[in-house]
């Protein structure tokens, strides 16, 4: 019989429903099972108390609120750690559950592979002004997430949204606990995955992705993710699409002239982007622009 543990790292955000909705499903398994919410140090108190409140409600729940900030890779580390049971379902604080079938998918297809995928979907609709930037990217991807997309380069597929794994296979790689703030944490733990020759399943089982930020925000974290990717370029290898395009300008010796569009072009770039009709080739370039500009004194760990 499988025993499940479900890990949810918190960061200013209300998900008390999400926890009463993956508690009622987790009665209805008939395994042994937990939920264990990790506040990474949110300023936000309303959320964090009703955060707090529901999960220490309702059993086999349980809330620790954490007095420093500890970052997205050491956060699901720690939750791990903090974790008893065999299988470890790793899963976003700004996500809806989209039917009451969630959990049993999972666990249907726990013994088909060492760590199962379940993907993510996006609202039809812009949820709010001034989210433009994520929303258009994100559901220009979306059309890419269906399991038999994924698929067919599933180790490139991972991410950390939303996904099964054997603890003891997750205690052996763990996040990388070196890239600061936003981005490519998974990106490498999807290339440890494939270096190990870890079996790994996407399925159609998506959650519903809610915790879309404002184009300004946003813009920012891409920065950041940017800049993890040109400190761990070596470990994440050919894993990433944006490096490999910054290596072919490497081998072609056009970097100066990506630097160039960069400094004539950049705060253009930035304007559109922040506006309310992004053009995602416009955010595809600014993102080889920024990477191209990076010099290593810039971006050390």
């Amino acid at each position: 019989m499988e025993s499940l543990s479900i890990l949810i790292p918190v960061y200013n955000r209300d998900c008390s429903r999400l926890i009463g909705e993956l508690h009622a499903q987790g009665l209805e398994l008939g395994v042994p099972y937990e939920i264990i919410v990790d506040d990474d140090c949110s300023t936000d108190r309303l959320s964090l108390e009703r955060n707090r409140i529901t999960a220490d409600s309702l059993e086999n729940c349980r809330f620790t609120g954490l007095s420093r900030n500890m970052g997205r890779a050491a956060i699901r580390n720690l939750l791990a750690d903090e974790s008893r049971y065999d299988k470890l379902l790793f899963l976003d604080c700004d996500s809806a559950v989209r039917d009451g079938l969630f959990l049993r998918n999972y666990l249907d297809a726990a013994d088909r592979a060492q760590v199962v995928c379940g993907g993510a979907i996006h609202p039809d609709t812009l949820p709010e002004p001034g989210v433009e930037l994520r929303w258009r990217y994100e559901r220009k991807a979306d059309q890419e997430r269906s399991a038999e997309f994924r698929s067919r380069t599933p180790y490139a597929r991972f991410t950390p949204f939303s996904f099964l794994i054997d603890r003891r296979v997750f205690m052996d790689i763990r996040f990388d606990e070196s890239y600061n703030g936003y981005g490519y944490e998974d990106v490498q733990f999807g290339h440890e995955l494939e270096k190990r020759g870890v079996s790994i399943l996407h399925i159609d089982n998506p959650l519903v992705h809610l915790g879309l930020e404002k184009n300004d925000v946003y813009l920012g974290k891409t920065r950041q993710a940017v800049m993890n990717a040109f400190s761990h370029r070596e470990e994440i290898g050919d894993s990433s699409r944006l490096l490999n395009h910054y290596n072919r300008m490497g081998r072609y010796h056009i970097r100066w002239l990506i630097r160039m569009i960069w400094k004539l072009s950049g705060k253009g770039m930035e304007r559109n982007l922040l506006g309310n009709k992004p053009s995602l080739r416009i955010f595809s370039l600014y993102k080889l622009c920024y990477l191209c500009s990076l010099k290593q004194n810039t971006c050390s760990r």
